[in-house]
């Protein structure tokens, strides 16, 4: 069980819920678009995830299997399905950043996996913090681990009135 749980840790974090090889196999959901009003507003991600564990294997291995920038790579393409113009360069115009992370804990044999982005307005205040489990007992296929959980997340972020409050109340910047 250990080992089985060490190879899925290594292809990238994607199996909670699958250690035991149960569950429901899931599709990737389709990412909810942003209202019409603030589509096309610019988020910045200009950096690599962090992977968040008090485990140095899971860091280990991590970055090894690069999860971090597959993750980076994965949000970036799930925000822009969402709606929003990604942009790269913490030069360049944006209305929210996006610091994105990993957090992974093991408890009782079971690998528990949160997928974290903190949006921030362009002069450091917290916008929002969204925070999205691995629900256990989900599998996906594992080529499509990161578009399950970033389509997940983008729509959290959609969907998040503070992050919709704030956009509606800002003049998004120029194209």
């Amino acid at each position: 069980m250990r080992a089985l749980r060490a190879i899925a840790l290594a292809l990238g974090f994607g199996v909670a819920g699958c250690a035991e090889l149960t569950g429901t196999m899931m599709p990737v959901p389709a990412v909810h678009r942003v209202p019409i009003e603030v589509e096309g507003a610019r988020v910045l991600v200009a950096e690599d995830a962090e992977i968040e564990s008090n485990d140095p294997v899971h860091l280990a291995r991590g970055k090894q299997a690069r999860v971090p920038q597959d993750l980076r790579a994965s949000m970036t393409t799930a925000l822009g399905l969402a709606g929003f113009r990604v942009v790269t360069s913490k030069d360049e115009p944006h209305d929210l950043a996006a610091k994105l992370a990993l957090a992974v804990r093991e408890e009782s044999g079971k690998v528990y996996q949160t997928y974290r982005c903190g949006l921030r307005a362009p002069d450091g205040t917290l916008v929002a913090q969204i925070d999205w489990a691995w629900p256990q007992g989900t599998v996906v296929d594992g080529s499509e681990v990161y578009d399950y959980a970033t389509h997940s997340v983008a729509t959290e972020i959609t969907m998040s009135p503070k992050v919709l409050a704030y956009l509606r109340g800002r003049k998004t910047t120029p194209p």
